[in-house]
């Protein structure tokens, strides 16, 4: 008897292993399901980033580390905060990871235990005028130099071999970029996410005009709201105030290899991109050609979520664990010269967005390319009557005017935002204003695909002196709704320069450029292409007064009467970078059946394989239909006859069939595999259950049943 008892206890342990392992894999990620249509702050969601990619390589233990808090000296005397988190048995001395925040360094303790268990000495310090430091918060303005000479200290410990690698978004992103500016040699590489090269351009004044919402609700949390008025004396970009605070005029001191990440709905898109194009080609040789650009579908926070506004978007959408991953390769491979293969990894990582309502829809998937922008062909959608958008050559058609009151502004809805819904949001509820010009294609017959750079040429006039012109691009879904992509703003006072102001004649016709700044997008068959035109988008912008006065000083306003003019004269258009379509080729084989675990439970992460060949012999991309209305969207791209993985969890009890389908880089599409079963049973708590009220007495017994069967 006592031999079956032993062999029951050990197949219970045997089981319990894989069960707990099944845990494993999915605790990480349903912690950020269940939070996926909750607001979360930005902080926070960087917080959840690094500690989900962590997770998977170490397991958080307080004791397993040493923490202590310096107050480190500046060159003018000022003392930083500074917690210095080492790893308990550190042999030597390592490469070191150091973040500065104005958000309190004490929210970071997560981080801080992770990265030392992680093998790292870890650095996090509270920026000048911040929570601990001392001093008086200025912005950014002292960065450029309390960086460098905190580096300068982490080197100088016994534990630093003197290579430190900086990370974080936001505002720990520009601090970044403002430290690498002062070419310091500590400084050996940077993990740069969701940031700004500078400020004036992308953050306070872009197009020229102030973001409201953006500037003055970030102040405001950061208790320096005091700065607004000299930030409204300086309109206009002057080198002795903006510099400080910008990097654009000084790259060739810039020495270090950074990733440089963003998303298509984030407030900092340009400002990510311009950071990748000014490392990688006009930096100094120690960043030339060295750096990494990855670009998601997300917002400001969204990159640990799918959901972005009012869209969700496959699973392939979030990529949290291998991006933390790729950051701690960059790590070794800089500070700790470790052999790793960072530097041949692709130069620039994008996802194309696409319709997410037609589960094997084209888009919705990684690309990778060797520099950004990529090649494209620039094709003008002109402006017609009829409110037609096409891209026909105009005719002689009269101009369309409009009256902008700035009491009445066009509200704000979703976009790249901060402190208010950013993201895809459905526009049709302010497109039927009178302010609101509107023009849209015909109904596509074949996909069209637009990634780069996006402009809106524009020929315009207003009876006021100054005002503003918003553009918009939209994808109209079958059902209607126009879902925002990205838009942009210029104030007319400033369309030859943000340097300096040029005001408008009444009736005067000008030609102007607005920066819609970029996207990958493909809008599939059945959609079509909207363009609106307006003169503000309140509160992202400040709602133009129309008057010659400052910022600062304005007390009154015009109502404008602005006028866009279309036709062969005054071809006013918008102008996409337009990508040609794959070329013919023959669909992948069929994929095979999807494997694994047929009868699972509730909220738990499986595995499934499949896999498929290509008779060209071309890289495949799979997806997998999840039978609940979900689908891991299109992974890849893969050698053909490659064995593919994804996993997923299901959070209703029910039976559900899986299927995968393949395509090839072309967009050729293979047809649906064979599906294969999977029954997600009703729980049944039997715990209570007379021969299982035995085990109670053994707790360890006891609680592996639990696992097993409740």
């Amino acid at each position: 008897m006592k031999k079956y008892i032993h062999l029951v206890i050990l197949a219970i342990l045997i089981i319990s292993t894989f069960s707990a392992s099944s845990i494993k894999i999915n605790s990480n990620q349903c912690i950020i399901a269940e939070n996926e249509n909750k607001k979360l702050d930005y902080n926070d969601a960087f917080i959840k980033f690094l500690i989900e990619g962590l997770t998977e390589i170490v397991e958080y233990n307080e004791t397993g580390i040493m923490k202590k808090t310096y107050m480190v000296p500046m060159r003018d005397g000022i003392n930083l905060a500074t917690d210095v988190y080492l790893p308990l048995f550190l042999r030597k001395p390592q490469g070191t990871i150091f973040l500065r925040t104005p958000y309190d360094k004490d929210d970071l303790y997560e981080l801080g235990v992770l990265l030392a268990l992680a093998g790292y000495p870890s650095v996090i310090q509270d920026i000048r005028g911040t929570h601990a430091s001392e001093g008086v918060f200025s912005g950014y303005r002292k960065c450029q130099t309390d960086g460098p000479d905190a580096l300068k200290w982490i080197a100088s410990r016994d534990w630093s071999n003197g290579k430190i690698a900086t990370v974080g978004p936001s505002a720990l992103g520009i601090t970044q970029y403002l430290t690498a500016g002062s070419n310091p040699p500590e400084l050996a590489c940077q993990g740069i996410m969701v940031a700004s090269t500078n400020l004036h351009k992308h953050a306070v004044y872009q197009g020229g005009q102030f973001r409201k919402q953006l500037v003055e609700k970030w102040l405001e949390s950061v208790d320096a709201s005091y700065l607004l008025e000299e930030i409204f004396l300086q309109e206009n970009y002057t080198l002795d105030f903006w510099t400080n605070v910008s990097i654009e005029d000084n790259w060739e001191n810039i020495n270090v290899p950074a990733i440089h990440m963003g998303g298509w709905y984030d407030i900092f898109l340009q400002g990510i991109t311009d950071g990748f194009n000014g490392y990688q080609h006009l930096s100094g040789s120690g960043a030339l050609g060295k750096s990494k650009l990855v670009i998601g579908p997300w917002t400001h926070e969204g990159y640990i979520r799918h959901k972005q506004g009012e869209l969700l978007y496959p699973e392939n959408s979030r990529r949290v664990v291998d991006l933390v991953l790729m950051f701690l390769e960059m790590v070794n491979y800089y500070t700790n010269d470790e052999d790793y293969d960072f530097e041949n990894r692709p130069a620039v990582m994008y996802y194309v967005m696409g319709d997410v309502e037609v589960i094997d829809a084209p888009g919705n998937e990684w690309r990778y390319a060797d520099d950004w922008p990529i090649q494209a062909d620039f094709a003008s959608w002109y402006f017609h009557e009829n409110d037609i958008l096409s891209k026909n050559d105009p005719s002689n058609y009269d101009p369309t005017s409009y009256n902008y009151d700035p009491t009445n502004p066009v509200p704000t809805l979703g976009g790249q935002n901060l402190e208010m819904p950013p993201g895809p949001y459905d526009q049709r509820p302010i497109e039927n204003r009178d302010d609101v010009l509107i023009f849209t294609s015909e109904i596509f017959t074949e996909p069209y695909e637009a990634t780069g750079e996006i402009k809106a040429r524009l020929f315009v006039s207003s009876d006021c002196p100054d005002t503003d012109f918003t553009v918009k691009i939209s994808d109209v879904y079958p059902d209607g709704r126009s879902m925002l992509i990205t838009d942009g703003i210029l104030r007319m006072r400033n369309r030859n320069g943000v340097d300096h102001w040029e005001f408008m004649e009444p009736g005067e016709i000008y030609e102007v450029e607005i920066d819609l700044w970029s996207t990958s997008y493909i809008w599939n068959t059945g959609h079509r292409i909207r363009v609106a035109i307006s003169s503000s988008n309140y509160p992202r912008f400040l709602a133009n007064p129309n008057t010659k006065d400052p910022i600062y000083d304005n007390s009154t306003y015009n109502i404008a009467n602005n006028t866009i003019y279309i036709g062969d004269e005054y071809p006013s258009c918008i102008i996409l970078p337009e990508i040609e379509q794959g070329q013919i080729s023959n669909p992948p084989i069929k994929p095979k059946t999807p494997t694994g675990f047929r009868r699972i439970k509730v909220d738990r992460y499986y595995k499934y394989k499949s896999t498929t060949t290509d008779p060209d012999n071309d890289r495949i991309y799979l997806l997998f239909d999840w039978g609940d209305g979900s689908s891991s969207g299109w992974l890849g791209p893969y050698n053909s006859g490659e064995k593919i993985n994804a996993i997923h969890n299901w959070s209703q009890n029910g039976t559900y069939l899986i299927k995968t389908k393949a395509k090839d880089v072309n967009g050729t599409i293979s047809d649906w595999s064979d599906t294969i079963k999977i029954i997600v049973p009703r729980e049944r708590n039997i715990i209570n259950r007379p021969y299982f009220r035995f085990f109670k007495i053994f707790p360890l017994i006891n609680n592996l049943l639990k696992k097993l069967f409740y």
